[in-house]
């Protein structure tokens, strides 16, 4: 599964030769357990506990806060923690600068627990600290909930194997009824991690998402018969919310991270195990990590566009994967799951 988080999750404050990075921390492991018991939104949703053996202690979000190593000129603050906010597996602001956070209870790893729910809470902060002083929960019925992006009157979702919109047009924070789904057939079943995710905005108004290897989807509007849907697995993908079109942008790698674009439009994105950093050409097909592109008759996969390796890939990635060795030693290595082109001027 994991976490993103893009640019606009992470407030750059300005003030004097400081830079104030204020984030949103939470001491959980999204692969493992479930977070600690909060107060009931509504009767529906259901009682959270903690799944966690009792002989782990991890690190509160203060704590966790602390254990952060800045380079000269930043600072940073924590935004929101448990039990504001648990198991956050997307997040974006608004227009009002209130931070929108999709939790995901229903996820156990590599499998989903029907008997519980996801959803999405705003947080805002009103007097400008740093730090959220309002919470507001706007939907609580979410299954496989794994992002959110507000819009005008409403949000976009990636629940249920569907992009689907959640409306708000009375303006209580509150969803007025079920989401309305304008695609499915996003796979929720095969896939255990990598699950499409990662909702942002492009810069001419298209929503961009991406999905991972580990399963094959096959996408349309609702009602789209079998033969005209897109089959889809590792790629960044995106859809036009007013001419309804959905169209796979890149092809290939293996999970993809972090996707961004800089001052000229040019998307980029992160990966795993095979390379960390990819231009995403338009209609580029790339190197996978395994099996083929869905069009045999491509050859000469696109690399990485990174000039070298984070990790000695002269081994099995695997052995990258705990803490010993040279890989253990420069905190991993072939693991990518964030990125973010800083377009701000506020950098020291």
């Amino acid at each position: 599964m994991g976490i993103s988080m893009r640019s606009q999750a992470v407030k750059i404050l300005g003030g004097g030769k400081a830079v104030i990075l204020s984030i949103l921390i939470v001491a959980v492991a999204v692969a493992g357990f479930s977070a600690p018991a909060l107060a009931l939104d509504t009767p529906a949703f259901p009682t959270i506990t903690n799944t966690q053996p009792g002989t782990e202690q991890p690190p509160t979000p203060e704590e966790a806060a602390a254990l952060f190593q800045l380079p000269e000129g930043f600072q940073l603050t924590l935004f929101a923690g448990e039990p504001d906010v648990s198991q956050p597996i997307g997040m974006e602001t608004d227009d009002r600068g209130r931070l929108w956070v999709a939790e995901c209870y229903t996820y156990g790893g590599r499998s989903y627990d029907e008997t519980l729910r996801d959803r999405i809470v705003i947080l805002q902060d009103t007097d400008g600290d740093g730090r959220h002083d309002v919470r507001k929960v706007f939907w609580d019925q979410g299954d496989r909930l794994t992002s959110v992006l507000p819009g005008t009157n409403g949000c976009w979702i990636l629940n249920s194997g569907t992009l689907a919109w959640l409306d708000d047009k009375d303006g209580d924070d509150r969803a007025d009824g079920p989401p309305r789904a304008v695609l499915d057939g996003f796979d929720i079943n095969q896939v255990g991690h990598n699950i499409v995710s990662g909702l942002m905005y492009g810069p001419t108004g298209w929503i961009y998402g991406r999905h991972g290897i580990q399963a094959t989807s096959y996408v349309g509007a609702p009602g789209t018969p079998p033969v005209q849907r897109v089959p889809m697995n590792c790629s960044i993908w995106r859809y036009h919310p007013l001419q309804k079109k959905f169209e796979l942008v890149t092809e290939g790698t293996t999970n993809p991270w972090g996707l961004d674009y800089n001052q000229y439009g040019d998307f980029f994105f992160t990966n795993n195990v095979i390379g960390h950093a990819w231009h995403a050409i338009p209609g580029a097909h790339f190197r996978r990590m395994y099996g083929s592109d869905f069009n045999p008759h491509y050859y000469e996969l696109i690399d990485q566009h990174a000039d070298h390796y984070h990790w000695d890939h002269s081994a099995s990635w695997t052995d990258s994967r705990d803490s010993s060795g040279i890989h253990g030693e420069l905190g991993g290595g072939h693991s990518h799951c964030g990125g973010l082109i800083y377009q701000g001027d506020n950098w020291p």
